[in-house]
């Protein structure tokens, strides 16, 4: 039992009789460790890592790390489940858990090395695409030369190391609790049937009502940011809730209807899942908030990105321009003269000069956006807007040439307007001056950076959907083998056997599809308002790219259905 090797050797070979199970748990995990890599690397690659891309991708490093946490943890958790019985069969045959123990430690070992190399092997060989990616998101230049940055190799490596050192530690843990007998009979202890939760059922209805009302009231866009994770959390509650409840309180419904409950097709399925429902309705709840998120998520930084030029345009009527709020409208004269001044000593040449005063509505998160509307009105006398707005402002702006560096005229002009602002005579709350051609930069690094963390993280919910989706249908496919071949054995013809499965599959595969749908339409109102502080109020574009984004989804989802029922099916049918 203590040979040198022999461990090493079983757990080799225990990885590999396991393959159908490890394999996609192996395959997530090296995913995710290219991915944590990639994004490190962009973060620390020397031609993009400045300002708010560095930041997002900072924010985009630490989510990776987080959630590929808990997807490892939570496949490993369907993996040992599978084991028990092999762990069971290994004690019988004098194996005690100190040394089943050190076999856990090699299988977990192997994994660690094949995931972590192989994910570094990967990300660098992607690392290069995605930097080509990024720089054409935000429309600069891609820096020459390839460079593999030894930070972000370490944290990956220490990253994913303490993932998969917790992961040894839990199943210790687990193992260390486990009575011998229970090892042995594995997956078949079974469930038994759960009562219909009325309490819970009611908490996840009052949660999830709760979650809908704050994003249907918000009027605040300042407010519905502050209160969008207090929502999330209560939507999350809820569907946990009323998928562990409500789905039970369904299926016992069903059973009653004796029309319906006594069908070949229908009585299997039915049963089937009620035995299972408890651990069934987490897996489904889990994959439909993983949907919300990718659909959320995607469609909101895409609706970002293109509405970018919209939302700079509106930004920046002028390459030079100057905001001045309070005052009356006689800053509009008093400041242009600034403007005409400056110019006329740099030698500068201003074209489409614009200058007025308006009424702002709402400018405390908007403030460049509300001079939108006036931006091609030119000199006026008269003051625009509505009276009952809440500031008063004033907006002098300008064009120049391209070869005019813009950010030394801004110098000059803010200069020049802070000496005006010591004027008595000039009355003012704050005053600010852009430089439109300069900062349009930032804004696309801040969009495209958004738009890209987007993408990235909404491959990675999608993964974990998929790998919950393939273990969920493996997991009952050996479940329901057994009870299908009773099913054949009394009289149950193969195709009212794949009626009956697809029956089964179809009632649970696509309802988190439904319920992430109709989640993602309750946070519609709320991500409306939160991108409003952004500058973007296009609505029409927000339902174009949600809608773009759910065919796209249900289209890939629907794949996975296909890919998962014909394995589901394979197994059965042995």
């Amino acid at each position: 039992m203590n040979k040198r090797g022999f461990y090493p050797r079983l757990a080799a070979r225990s990885l590999r009789l396991n393959g159908k199970f490890y394999l996609p748990y192996i395959l997530s995990g090296t995913i995710s460790a290219a991915m944590l890599y990639d994004v490190l690397f962009l973060g620390m690659n020397t031609g993009i890592a400045r300002g708010s891309v560095s930041a997002l991708l900072g924010f985009g490093a630490l989510v990776v790390a987080l959630f590929s946490l808990a997807l490892i943890l939570y496949t490993n958790g369907f993996l040992m489940k599978r084991r028990q019985q092999e762990l069971g069969l290994y004690n019988i045959l004098g194996m005690e858990k100190r040394h089943m123990a050190r076999l856990l430690l090699w299988e977990g070992v192997y994994t660690a090395l094949i995931c972590i190399g192989g994910g570094l092997l990967l990300g660098i060989l992607l690392s290069k695409l995605f930097l080509l990616l990024l720089c054409a998101i935000i429309r600069l230049e891609v820096p020459f030369g390839f460079e593999v940055p030894g930070e972000a190799v370490l944290y990956t490596v220490v990253g994913f190391g303490s993932i998969y050192l917790i992961t040894f530690l839990l199943n210790l843990f687990r193992l260390g609790r486990v009575k011998p007998i229970e090892l042995l009979k594995g997956t078949e202890s079974g469930e038994r049937e759960p009562k219909t939760k009325w309490l819970l059922a009611l908490v996840g209805f009052v949660s999830m009502a709760a979650g809908y009302y704050l994003s249907v009231t918000v009027q605040d866009p300042l407010r519905a940011l502050g209160i969008f994770f207090i929502a999330v959390m209560l939507v999350i509650i809820g569907t946990y809730a009323l998928f562990t409840a409500g789905s039970i309180w369904v299926l016992k419904a069903l059973r009653r209807n004796k029309k319906f409950y006594y069908q070949p097709r229908h009585f299997t399925a039915v049963s089937g899942m009620l035995h299972r429902m408890k651990r069934n309705a987490a897996g489904l709840a889990t994959i439909c908030i993983l949907s919300t998120m990718v659909l959320v998520t995607v469609s909101t930084t895409l609706c970002l990105y293109a509405g970018a030029d919209q939302l700079i345009g509106s930004l920046y009527g002028r390459e030079v321009q100057t905001y001045v709020f309070g005052g009356g409208p006689e800053n509009r004269e008093k400041v242009m003269a600034v403007y005409e001044r400056v110019l006329r000593e740099r030698g500068v040449e201003g074209r489409n000069l614009t200058a007025f005063c308006a009424y702002a509505d709402e400018p405390e998160y908007n403030w460049r956006t509300v001079a939108a509307p006036y931006f091609d009105r030119g000199v006026t006398e008269e003051v625009l807007g509505d009276p009952s707005g809440e500031v008063f402002f004033t907006y002098v702006g300008c064009d120049v040439d391209k070869d005019v560096n813009t950010y030394e005229l801004r110098l000059a002009l803010e200069s020049a307007v802070y000496d005006l602002c010591s004027d008595p005579t000039f009355a003012y709350d704050r005053t600010f001056t852009d430089d439109g051609r300069g900062d349009r930069f930032d804004y696309w690094s801040s969009l495209g950076g958004f738009f890209f963390i987007g993408l990235f993280l909404g491959s990675l919910f999608l993964m974990a959907a998929v790998l919950i989706v393939y273990y969920k249908q493996i997991s009952e496919g050996y479940e329901d083998a057994r009870s299908f071949q009773i099913m054949q054995q009394v009289g149950m013809a193969q195709s009212e056997v794949k009626a009956t499965i697809q029956s089964q599959i179809m009632s649970v595969f696509f309802l988190p599809l439904l319920v992430a749908a109709c989640h993602t339409a309750g946070a519609f109102p709320m991500t409306k308002k939160i991108l409003r502080l952004f500058g973007l109020s296009n609505t029409e574009l927000f339902v174009l790219c949600s809608a773009a984004t759910l065919v796209i989804f249900a289209l890939v989802y629907y794949f996975i259905y296909r890919l998962t029922a014909r394995e589901y099916y394979r197994i059965v049918k042995r």
